[in-house]
């Protein structure tokens, strides 16, 4: 979206990237900000800016990318999966309850503390369709940019 030429260096797991971002071998990365928002607070990393379109509760001073990348919305998600084969009303119940649970203020609160954002799920049956959604978007992500052998 803005043209900068950024390398792909693959690294198994945060540790390691975050090691080398301290130690200035590399210069950026996006990373998840549960482990990375303890070592901005150290002054061990600087924070550019969040994925999302709004801050994150647990750290409102760093600003969305979004406000100097108008439309730049780049959100991790998480899925809970069971078999195909679990009968209907079994994945419905999973559902709802896993949705009552996300609801609990005390959930809210802890998903907040390690720089997360709830996400209010939609039933199991859209979900297909913000997969599909997703899976669209990023596909012509990497085409616009030129990736290839990324899987």
């Amino acid at each position: 979206m803005t043209g900068i030429e950024l390398g792909h260096v693959p690294y198994n797991g945060t540790a390691p990237a975050v090691v080398d971002i301290v130690a200035g071998r590399v210069s950026l990365m996006f990373a998840a900000a549960a482990p990375s928002l303890p070592l901005v607070r150290e002054g061990k990393l600087r924070a550019l800016g969040v994925t999302s379109l709004a801050r994150l509760a647990e750290a409102p001073e760093i600003p969305p990318i979004a406000d100097a990348v108008p439309g730049f919305n780049a959100l991790n998600w998480t899925i809970v999966l069971a078999p195909a084969e679990t009968p209907k009303p079994i994945v419905q119940r999973l559902h709802d309850e896993l949705k009552a649970i996300m609801a609990m203020a005390d959930v809210h609160e802890q998903i907040g503390r390690i720089g997360m954002m709830p996400f209010d799920s939609p039933p199991p049956h859209e979900l297909y369709g913000f997969i599909g959604a997703e899976v669209t978007r990023w596909s012509t992500i990497v085409q616009q940019a030129g990736l290839s052998g990324i899987q």
